[in-house]
Formats: C-alpha cells, structure tokens, sequence
C-alpha cells in the first residue's frame, strides 16, 4: 500500500509559524514581578516602626535611619497564621542609596537590591520572615 503525504499549505505553515513566534517572544517577555520603591530618608527625624495596621499583605517599606551609625531598615508584611505581621531587619552600608527594587521569592521570602542611581552602585540582600525569626543576608 503507498500513502501519499500532501505538504502543507504555504498560509498554513505561516500561521503556525506566526503562532509559535508570538508563544515564544510573550514567554521571554522580561516580567520579572520585581518592583522599584523610593528610599526615604529618615536620619533627620522618626524612622516608621512596624505597623501592619496601615498595610496589606505583601508590602514592603526599606528607609535610611541613624542606629548607632548610617543604618538601612526594611520592613516586610506578611500573613503569618492568618494575622498580618511585619518583619524588620537592619544593615549598615555607607553608600547613599536612593531607591529599591524587591521580589517575593515565596510567602516569607524576599529579595531586595539597593540602587544608587548617581553612582550606579548596588547591594542585594535576602530576607526571610517567619513566626518570630526574621533573618537578612547580604547577597554576593
């Protein structure tokens, strides 16, 4: 028995070419959910405390402050247990930071990097917030 397969159709070929191209470029599409804050600066007056009242679930706050030296703080607010809570972290750094952009990696972690947009520098950290622990580490 011979079987005869028929090549396809020259619009049908484009139309599955066009189809794949338009799957492939919105899958690179550069969505990376990260997103950029202000760092505000608060060495001349009250730097906020953790208020989970005025925020919701996922909000993050990083601010400039004076604890001893040049501090940085972020502040990070979750559901944990069903209650809204926040988790606060301090580094030093001496660099003048002016904005921050920041990732939820999963329910209690986040990743954050420091810009100084002058200056092109940055610093990355981690922070991880869960029951009473709240950890930061300096990413490499």
């Amino acid at each position: 028995m011979l079987t005869v397969i028929a090549a396809p159709k020259k619009n049908d070929m484009k139309t599955k070419l066009i189809y794949i191209l338009t799957i492939w470029l919105y899958a690179c599409g550069s969505n990376t959910n990260e997103t950029t804050i202000s760092i505000i600066d608060y060495r001349n007056s009250k730097a906020p405390s953790v208020n989970a009242d005025n925020h919701k679930n996922k909000d993050v706050e990083i601010f400039r402050t004076i604890f001893l030296t040049d501090t940085y703080s972020s502040i990070m607010y979750r559901f944990d247990n069903g209650k809204l809570r926040g988790y606060q972290t301090y580094f030093e750094s001496s660099n003048n930071y002016d904005k921050a952009t920041y990732k939820w990696i999963n329910d209690s972690t986040l990743t954050f990097k420091l810009i100084d947009s002058s200056n092109n520098l940055t610093e990355s950290y981690t922070v991880t917030g869960y029951k009473s622990t709240t950890g930061v580490t300096r990413n490499k």
